[in-house]
């Protein structure tokens, strides 16, 4: 069962008419959905599915008809974030953030580091990334969407709670076998760019009593690290 995320207040066991552009289109013209077809919608602000039968297809508008009320627990109880470092391609930021939404991750906030290559993220862009996220939560059944910031420069002294970056180097770090997240409410992780991280910025985080964790005895490539953490975090 095909299944959309719509940013209205109607989605609340009611009928209503769907005059989403894009979700009208795909459901008349690529899925070629025919009347009493059943979809699945969420509002993303509540942890419910809402399940709606196709009563009537228009050209500009769908009629959707309330069925029942799907209710599951599809999301983890705890603020899991991730801090990455602007990696040299959009590519690479769209493959993290669509498999980083898929493992629960709640924010996105990419930032220049100091070996970040140049990277400039429009407006247009930044719209097409927002679209990614919708697509990789409505895929693996998520009911919240992530929030995606992109800034200039981090500043670490204003970020509270667990926060842990990670290096490829196992030198006074832990192992993240090892590694206990002590404080599950808010957990914030700082993934390196392509070069890693500087010096200056290992010293930054030490001195703001960031941990430091050591992954294993390989090193992975940027947009490797966000999702297998995450999913392994969220395991363990």
């Amino acid at each position: 069962m095909q299944r959309f995320y719509i940013n209205s207040s109607k989605i609340w066991e009611n009928n209503f008419i769907l005059d989403d552009k894009e979700i009208v289109h795909q459901l008349s013209k690529v899925l070629r959905s025919k009347p009493w077809d059943e979809i699945i919608v969420f509002n993303g602000t509540d942890n419910k599915d809402y399940k709606y039968s196709i009563a009537e297809i228009n050209k500009k508008d769908i009629v959707l008809k309330y069925e029942s009320l799907l209710i599951k627990n599809s999301e983890i109880d705890f603020e899991l974030n991730l801090y990455q470092a602007l990696p040299n391609k959009l590519e690479k930021v769209e493959y993290i953030i669509q498999k980083a939404s898929e493992v629960w991750f709640t924010s996105f906030t990419f930032f220049k580091s100091e070996r970040s290559q140049r990277l400039v993220l429009s407006d247009k862009k930044i719209e097409r990334l927002e679209k990614i996220i919708i697509e990789a939560v409505e895929q693996s059944w998520r009911n919240s969407i992530p929030k995606l910031n992109i800034i200039e420069k981090l500043d670490i002294k204003n970020i509270s709670w667990e926060n842990i970056f990670f290096h490829t180097q196992d030198n006074k770090s832990i192992n993240i076998v090892d590694f206990k997240i002590k404080n599950k409410k808010r957990v914030n992780l700082f993934v390196w760019p392509e070069w890693w991280w500087s010096e200056e910025e290992v010293k930054n985080f030490e001195n703001n009593v960031f941990f430091k964790v050591y992954l294993w005895n390989r090193i992975m490539r940027t947009e490797t690290v966000a999702p297998i953490i995450g999913f392994w975090i969220i395991n363990n």
